[in-house]
């Protein structure tokens, strides 16, 4: 009747760092090209593509740490 070592905060952290900056990279090239896009097709900048980079990377971060965080609160 061994017991599974229950896994640590940090490398819930860090996990959770990876994941969202893996998860936050891939959305926010995605939508920096597509608000270059709509630059591209007004002719002016419309929307800043670096601040949409940037607000994708910071939601899914912060997301992906909220859930790994939510699961050692509830004793996962």
């Amino acid at each position: 009747m061994s017991q599974a070592p229950k896994k640590r905060l940090g490398a819930r952290m860090i996990r959770a760092i990876f994941t969202g900056f893996s998860v936050g990279i891939l959305g926010g090239v995605g939508v920096y090209i597509l608000s270059t896009g709509v630059n591209q097709l007004t002719g002016s900048t419309v929307l800043n593509p670096i601040a949409f980079l940037l607000l994708i990377l910071g939601g899914s971060l912060t997301a992906s740490v909220g859930i790994e965080l939510s699961k050692d609160l509830s004793g996962e």
